[in-house]
């Protein structure tokens, strides 16, 4: 049993003749007769009584013609919703986007998607990688930027990006005496720095805590800020203690006011940059498409030099055009 078999029942229970409906259907008559031989024979009934005058249905066929064009009109509301997801994208999306990377991307992103995606509503949540590797799985956002160097339970993640973490401090001044000959920090002299960054739970502690420990050097921890970058800025800003972040986040700061960073080397201290959703829950057709335009702003970025990672996986994104 088969859709055909269905559009042609019910072009001849309408046409009432074989032939007619043949015309109709723009195929030939014994095509059509084969077909519904084929289908009363899996029914085990007789659908229509064969006369000189035309085709009538049985009691048997009028029942079936019922269930009949039931499924066609299903199938044709099914098709004419797909058709409006194929002319557009439509819907709610929510993007998490870490606070070192929210300055960067959130208006290009909310920009471009209200371009090229203008049915479909966005939301930017802005917060810590560890707060929004928790939103995902309760819905609070469909995909996200997250920092993670090993998989997530319940997350799948789809590696971009790995960057270079940086020392970041108020004024030349106090960067001067901690550089080497290359302009850069050597990791064993961050032990005794005042140091703020957020709690171990989180991305980037993990990050950095994993390579000091590896070469025996601590941090003298000021405070703990389980808070977006910019208030971990400010407190470098009003304190005079140092931060470690990516370049990404001191990217689009006013010159007054800006902090000063250096590579911190011997060794480099990596993050992986990661877009997560949540395993076993299909992205929607929307979302896919500003989870590629995420992507591409990102490519982007990298391409104007500034930010140098020492290794992606977006040579080739580029961004969408609409359909």
């Amino acid at each position: 049993m088969n859709l055909k078999q269905f559009r042609y029942f019910v072009a001849i229970a309408e046409q009432h003749s074989f032939l007619q409906a043949a015309q109709v259907l723009h195929i030939s008559q014994p095509s059509v007769s084969a077909q519904i031989k084929l289908l009363e024979e899996e029914l085990g009934v007789q659908l229509f009584e064969r006369r000189f005058d035309g085709a009538i249905l049985t009691p048997e066929g009028r029942d079936f013609l019922v269930h009949a064009r039931t499924v066609l009109d299903a199938v044709e509301t099914a098709t004419s919703s797909m058709r409006v997801h194929q002319s557009a994208e439509v819907g709610r999306v929510a993007v998490g986007i870490p606070g070192s990377l929210t300055a960067l991307l959130t208006v290009p992103l909310v920009q471009t998607v209200q371009r090229e995606m203008p049915n479909v509503q966005l939301r930017v949540v802005s917060g810590l990688s560890g707060h929004i590797a928790r939103w995902l799985p309760d819905g609070t956002v469909d995909l996200g930027l997250v920092y993670a160097t090993s998989s997530v339970p319940g997350l799948d993640l789809e590696w971009v990006l790995d960057e270079n973490l940086y020392l970041a401090a108020r004024s030349p001044q106090e960067l001067h005496g901690l550089l080497d000959a290359d302009a850069q920090v050597p990791a064993s002299r961050l032990a005794g720095l005042p140091m703020v960054l957020p709690g171990r739970e989180h991305g980037l502690r993990t990050v950095v805590d994993a390579a000091l420990d590896r070469i025996g050097i601590g941090l003298q921890m000021v405070a703990e800020l389980d808070a977006p970058a910019e208030q971990l800025k400010e407190m470098v800003r009003r304190t005079g203690c140092f931060t470690i972040l990516s370049l990404a986040a001191v990217q689009n700061e006013p010159a007054a006011g800006a902090l000063v960073t250096a590579r911190i080397v011997r060794p480099t201290i990596d993050r992986r940059v990661s877009i997560a959703h949540t395993s076993g829950r299909p992205l929607s057709r929307a979302a896919r498409r500003v989870n590629t335009i995420l992507k591409a702003l990102l490519a982007q970025e990298l391409a104007k030099g500034w930010w140098t990672p020492s290794s992606h996986a977006l040579n080739k994104v580029q961004l969408p055009v609409a359909p």
